[in-house]
């Protein structure tokens, strides 16, 4: 496979791809483990509007696809596929086979004239059905392999890892914990790829030379944020216990670090209530903590507060929260607040 795959693709191009193309040509999805793959198929359903059908290919038996029913006037069979995939509906679907290179090859067979022909047994499909296939890069060491009637049949893309800054925004909008945020800032390196030579000792992400150990990916990263919201019920032990599991020992040790910081911040409703005197973070990594902390927590209400607050800060601070807050979900509020307006009139160079 990477003989064919000279570029890679950013997980918005390729979403937009499958949107225009989807129907037409059924898509291949490539990429190391954990970038984002399988979090597409929500978005593109929400985006067409179509029945969801989520195959774990790897999880399936034959049975789970269908089963030959006779017929004894014409002593034939037809496929009856199973009632679940709504495949008999006739309504425009997106079929999102995941991990497809990883199942049985029985599985796979009856599989293919869905991808070739728009077809399962003697039902097809909408035209405007949408499939999408994925699997790990046959680099990456997990037994991803496909055969030359497979690729010939499919529109085969390989799908870069975020960047930081394009993990970060997602983060903020789908309550990430702001520490896992202001880590990802500081530790950019944690999306690097292994495929680059130079991050061949980078130890906090995957590298098929360390297949049995945990690192870093955007999917560890939003695991890790659960663990991180919940800590208040574990022991300090147990928190980087957890997260060495999740994220593997070199991430979660900088990772505790951080939560030891954020733990010494001031409470939002202190801030809040008196922000003229609450106390300001002098660290780097606590004013970034406390900039993403207050994306996810500022409301109509309390907005002129904190702006009140965050002119006594650093201008890393604000610089941190105002340029993700103006491309989070939060925009639109920021953008309609007098506070706003004023900082950004007294604070223009920000930008």
């Amino acid at each position: 496979m990477s003989s064919i795959i000279n570029f890679e693709a950013n997980l918005q191009e390729v979403e937009d791809f499958i949107i225009a193309c989807g129907n037409i040509n059924p898509t291949m999805l490539m990429s190391e483990p954990g970038v984002g793959k399988t979090a597409m198929y929500k978005r593109i359903v929400e985006r067409t509007g179509f029945r969801g059908v989520y195959m774990n290919v790897p999880e399936l038996d034959l049975g789970d696809i269908g089963i030959p029913m006779p017929n004894h006037e014409t002593k034939t069979t037809t496929l009856y596929p199973n009632e679940a995939w709504g495949f008999h509906t006739g309504e425009p679907l997106v079929i999102f086979m995941d991990e497809f290179p990883k199942g049985a090859e029985p599985v796979k067979n009856i599989l293919h004239p869905l991808i070739n022909e728009g077809r399962m047994g003697p039902h097809e499909t909408h035209p405007d059905t949408i499939v999408v296939l994925t699997g790990n890069n046959s680099t990456d060491g997990v037994g991803d392999m496909l055969k030359a009637h497979s690729i010939n049949r499919i529109t085969v893309v390989s799908v870069s890892k975020p960047t930081s800054d394009e993990w970060r925004l997602w983060g903020a909008e789908n309550g990430v914990a702001p520490e896992v945020l202001a880590w990802a800032k500081q530790y950019a390196e944690a999306f690097a790829s292994y495929k680059d030579e130079s991050q061949q000792d980078n130890e906090f992400i995957f590298n098929p030379k360390r297949p049995d150990q945990p690192f870093v990916s955007p999917r560890s990263l939003f695991k890790s944020s659960n663990i991180v919201k919940n800590r208040n019920v574990m022991t300090e032990n147990m928190l980087k216990v957890a997260l060495a599991g999740t994220i593997g020992k070199p991430a979660a040790a900088s990772m505790a670090s951080y939560i030891h910081v954020a733990d010494t911040l001031p409470l939002w409703e202190e801030i809040v209530a008196d922000p003229k005197t609450a106390k300001l973070p002098e660290s780097p990594a606590a004013q970034c903590i406390l900039a993403y902390s207050a994306i996810q927590r500022i409301d109509r209400e309390s907005v002129t507060k904190w702006f009140e607050y965050m002119k006594r800060a650093s201008s890393e601070l604000q610089s941190v929260f105002v340029l993700s807050g103006i491309k989070s979900k939060k925009r639109d509020l920021l953008m309609s607040s007098k506070a706003f307006v004023d900082w950004a009139t007294e604070k223009q160079y920000l930008f």
